[in-house]
C-alpha cells in the first residue's frame, strides 16, 4: 500500500470571546454561516465543507487544523499515527464539530482528516489588455459588480506560528505526507499537498514565539475582488489593513484585514501553480515583490498580534 498522504485543506478551528462579531466579521468579509451544536459554522457560498468552525471561548485561540484525506486510507492514516505515536479519535473532542479522524500533533494543536476529496476551483484569468473593447466605460460595469459583493470561492491556506519550525515541518512530511514548497529561511515554511498540478502551497508555518493561528487566505478572482473586498470590509469599519502587493514566493496577489483578535484573514488571487516536478529552495528575500511600505514586522511580533495562550 501506497505511503497515505492529505489530499488538501478542509478547513480550521478557532476559539473566540465573542461568536456574534465573529459572525458579523466574517458574513462581511464574504463567508456564509450556519449554527450546530452552538458552534459557528462559516463556509464560501457553494462549498460543501464548513472551512471554518468557531466556538466560544474567553480569548481568541487556533483550536484546530483539518484536511481531507483519500477514504480508501483511512486505515493506513490510523496506522501510520499510531506509529508515530500518536492518539487517534474517532469522535471530535470538544469544539471540534467535524467528522473524520482526530490526533494532536507533538505540540498539542488539533488535527482532524476528513474522508472526502476537495472540490477544484477553476482560477479565473486575468483580462487580457484590451478585452473590455473601445469607447467602453468599464468603470461603470465595475460599479454595478461592487454591489454584488461578489463572495470569495474558497478557502486556499491557512498559517500558524509555531516556535519549532524544522521540526513541525518534519512532522507534517513525514506523517502528513506534505511536502515544501519553498521556505522563507528562518521565518517561514510553504507546504503543499495533493497531486498533479496544485496550489503552490494549502498551508505554512510561521516562526514564533509559541503556536497560535497567523492568517487565513480565500480565493477570489482577480484585484478588483480583492478591492471590492478591501473597499466591503473598510465600510463596515473593518480598517486595519495591509495591501493590496503580490507576494514572492507564491506570487499571489494579496490584501489582509485584521480580525477582531489580532490576526489576519486574506483576500488572495493568481497563485502560482506547481506540479510534482518543482523544486523547493530555500530563499532570503522579502515576502512581496510590490504593496505597501514593508513592515519588519509582517511574519510575527505587533504585525501578525500572536495574541494566544501560550
Amino acid at each position: 500500500m501506497s505511503t497515505p498522504k492529505v489530499l488538501g485543506l478542509n478547513g480550521f478551528g478557532l476559539e473566540v470571546p465573542s461568536l456574534d462579531e465573529a459572525r458579523r466579521f466574517y458574513e462581511t468579509f464574504g463567508l456564509e454561516a450556519s449554527e450546530r451544536d452552538g458552534a459557528l459554522l462559516m463556509r464560501s457560498p457553494g462549498r460543501s465543507n464548513d472551512e471554518l468552525v468557531l466556538s466560544a471561548s474567553g480569548q481568541k485561540r487556533l483550536h484546530h487544523v483539518s484536511f481531507h484525506i483519500d477514504p480508501l486510507q483511512r486505515e493506513a492514516f490510523i496506522e501510520r499515527l499510531e506509529r508515530a505515536g500518536r492518539a487517534v479519535l474517532e469522535a471530535a473532542p470538544a469544539g471540534g464539530h467535524r467528522d473524520g479522524l482526530w490526533f494532536q500533533d507533538p505540540w498539542g494543536t488539533w488535527i482532524n482528516l476528513s474522508p472526502r476529496a476537495p472540490g477544484g476551483v477553476v482560477q479565473a484569468p486575468p483580462p487580457a489588455i484590451g478585452a473590455r473593447g473601445v469607447d467602453v466605460a468599464a468603470w461603470l460595469e465595475m460599479e454595478a459588480e461592487k454591489k454584488m459583493r461578489r463572495p470569495p470561492r474558497r478557502l486556499g491556506h491557512v498559517l500558524i506560528f509555531t516556535p519549532e519550525l524544522a521540526e513541525a515541518e518534519r512532522f507534517l512530511c513525514d506523517v502528513l505526507g506534505m511536502r515544501v514548497a519553498d521556505r522563507a529561511v528562518g521565518k517561514v515554511s510553504f507546504l503543499a499537498a495533493g497531486e498533479g498540478v496544485i496550489d503552490h502551497h494549502c498551508f505554512g508555518l510561521v516562526h514564533g514565539t509559541h503556536r497560535g493561528f497567523q492568517h487565513a487566505s480565500f480565493q477570489v478572482d482577480g484585484i478588483d475582488e480583492i478591492g471590492f473586498g478591501a473597499w466591503r470590509m473598510r465600510e463596515a469599519g473593518y480598517r486595519d489593513s495591509f495591501g493590496p502587493g503580490r507576494h514572492a514566493l507564491a506570487s499571489n496577489l494579496f490584501q489582509y484585514v485584521r480580525d477582531p483578535w489580532g490576526s489576519w484573514v486574506e483576500y488572495y488571487a493568481d497563485m502560482d501553480k506547481i506540479s510534482d516536478r518543482w523544486v523547493s529552495r530555500d530563499w532570503s528575500v522579502l515576502p512581496y515583490v510590490w504593496g505597501p511600505e514593508w513592515s519588519p514586522e509582517f511574519w510575527g511580533g505587533e504585525m501578525n498580534a500572536n495574541l494566544e495562550a501560550r
